[in-house]
């Protein structure tokens, strides 16, 4: 990890700063839709520009995640669990944007 700090430091900044404009977009269709049944969410869903931001918040909220709970794991764990649990880091932020990108697919190209 020797030279990357500053790196991720600008990373996790970056990814904080996208999230910004993309929650407020995500948390005002949330409120739009509370009243959409599973139809009118799938049609929603379906228009590729919809599809493309959500699954831009999951990818760019994994990563933040992703870095953020490896410098809690770095700074806070001294023991061989460390790199254990940086690895299950890894995968859980792999498996959960894959689950959800799956998702997105499925739900907007299904018939």
């Amino acid at each position: 990890m020797s030279k990357k700090g500053t790196s991720t430091f600008i990373f996790q900044r970056a990814t904080a700063v996208l999230l910004i404009p993309l929650g407020a977009w995500v948390l005002f269709n949330i409120v739009v839709a509370l009243g959409r049944d599973y139809a009118g969410a799938q049609a929603w869903l379906s228009e590729p520009l919809n599809a493309v931001l959500i699954g831009a918040f999951v990818i760019i909220g994994a990563m933040h995640m992703r870095i953020g709970m490896a410098e809690i794991i770095i700074d806070y764990i001294h023991s061989w669990m460390k790199d254990v649990l940086l690895a299950i880091n890894w995968l859980v932020s792999i498996g959960l944007v894959a689950a959800v990108v799956w998702s997105i697919y499925s739900f907007s190209f299904s018939g």
